[in-house]
Parts: structure tokens; C-alpha cells; sequence
């Protein structure tokens, strides 16, 4: 009998101990959850916000995406304009050796004309002169061609006349000196009267008209100073230069 007492107390003692023993594993346990649970949502709030960031950064990537896919787009098309154009340009300049020895031949051939009808050629300032016998210079306001000067545009009308492949331009010049504003006359309307008096003289000597061409270059292309009458004289001519056709060339040059 006391046996038994002593089993059935220290079972309720071991059950009361079992009890005590859980309770606390369980507040444990449900602190763990509680944590667990906060940790969860803070973490399920971050991804949320990360998803968010990833979709605007989805979409402003798409949006550079298309900004770059037209720019890339319009650049291709200015590229694929500039090679069209260079391409034109490089079959413009690409002249082959024979197409080359063809012009030069023929420029050749048209101012060996000159030199065969017996006219003086002279080189000055990277420009080709037609030299006569006397030189074409006038008096102050004046486009009066004097005997001497007659004679020599006479001897050269009768070397134009040889071959009517010869084709002159006839330049006008005159010094800075100024006309009254009421006078109807100025340094440009001077200069091309003094080449046209050229011309008309050549055709009343027999040169054909579609050999002469007449140009006033007023007082702009200085052959010295006009600080000095010595200078303003030098300015009062006219010059004559070879006025090859070259058209033909350059139409063969752009085929």
C-alpha cells in the first residue's frame, strides 16, 4: 500500500515537472515563431520593393532601349547618305590615267593654237597673258585706243583669223579715281567700255565675234598701286587672255 502511494506521487510530481517543462519550450518556441514571422515580412517587403525597382528599371531600360534603337536607326541612315555621297564624289574624282592624258592633251592642244598663230604667252600671277606689241593703257577717264595700239590689235586680229580655235577674254581696268554720282559714268561701266572698245576693234578687223568676250573688272584687280601716278597709269589697261573652251572637258569629266 505505501508502495503504491509512493509510485502515484512521484508520478504526479514527474507530470507536474512535464508540465512546467513544456510551457516554457512553448513560449521558446513561440517567440522563435514571432521572430521568424517578423523577419518574413520584413523580408517580403524588401523583395516587393526590389520586384518594384526591377519594373522601373524594366521600363526605363525599355524606354532607353527605343531612345537608342531610333538614334541608332538615324545615325545608320546618315552614315548609309555620307557613303552615297563620298561614293559619288570618288567616282567624280576617279579619273583614270588614259581620261587624264586625254584632257591634257587636248588643253595642250588648244593653247599650242596660240603659240602656232605666232602670240606672245606670258605667265604672271598664276594668270596666262596674251602679249601684243604694245601695251593697252589709256589716259585718266578714257577708253581711246591710241595708233600705236591699233597697230598691235591689227597684227593680232590677223593671227586670230588663222584659226578660229583661238578665243581671247578681254579684261577692263581702271585706277580709284571716282566719278561724280550725277555723271553716269563709273569705274565699272570705264572698265568694261575700255574692253569693249578691244573687242569691237578685233571684229572690225575680221575676227569672228564667238572668238571675243568682253569683261570690266573695275578698279578691284590692281596691277600696282594707285598711291602714285606711275601706279594709277599702270592700272588704266587692258589685258587680253586666252579664253579656251574647256566645257567639253568637264561634261567628259562628269560621265
Amino acid at each position: 500500500m505505501r508502495l503504491i502511494v509512493h509510485l502515484l506521487v512521484l508520478v504526479m510530481v514527474a507530470g507536474s515537472f512535464s508540465a512546467c517543462v513544456s510551457k516554457k519550450k512553448y513560449n521558446e518556441l513561440a517567440a522563435a515563431k514571432e521572430q521568424t514571422d517578423q523577419a518574413l515580412a520584413e523580408t517580403q517587403a524588401q523583395v516587393k520593393n526590389l520586384e518594384e525597382m526591377n519594373m522601373q528599371l524594366k521600363e526605363e531600360f525599355e524606354t532607353e532601349k527605343s531612345k537608342m534603337t531610333e538614334q541608332i536607326e538615324g545615325l545608320r541612315a546618315d552614315l548609309e547618305e555620307y557613303d552615297n555621297k563620298m561614293a559619288e564624289v570618288r567616282r567624280k574624282l576617279d579619273l583614270t590615267e588614259e581620261q587624264l592624258t586625254k584632257i591634257k592633251d587636248e588643253l595642250n592642244g588648244m593653247f599650242a593654237a596660240y603659240e602656232a598663230s605666232g602670240l606672245k604667252m606670258d605667265r604672271r600671277d598664276g594668270r596666262l597673258y596674251l602679249m601684243t606689241d604694245e601695251d593697252l593703257q589709256y589716259r585718266t577717264g578714257s577708253s581711246r585706243l591710241s595708233r600705236a595700239e591699233r597697230d598691235a590689235l591689227k597684227a593680232m586680229a590677223e593671227k586670230m583669223k588663222t584659226d578660229s580655235k583661238i578665243r581671247v577674254l578681254v579684261e577692263g581696268h581702271t585706277d580709284t579715281k571716282k566719278y561724280p554720282a550725277d555723271s553716269g559714268m563709273d569705274n565699272w561701266q570705264l572698265s568694261v567700255n575700255r574692253a569693249m572698245g578691244v573687242v569691237r576693234y578685233l571684229i572690225s578687223q575680221g575676227v569672228d565675234p564667238s572668238q571675243v568676250a568682253a569683261i570690266g573688272r573695275g578698279e578691284y584687280m590692281p596691277a600696282a598701286s594707285n598711291d602714285s601716278a606711275e601706279g594709277r597709269s599702270q592700272n588704266r589697261r587692258t589685258v587680253i587672255l586666252p579664253d579656251a573652251n574647256v566645257g567639253p572637258l568637264l561634261d567628259e569629266m562628269e560621265d
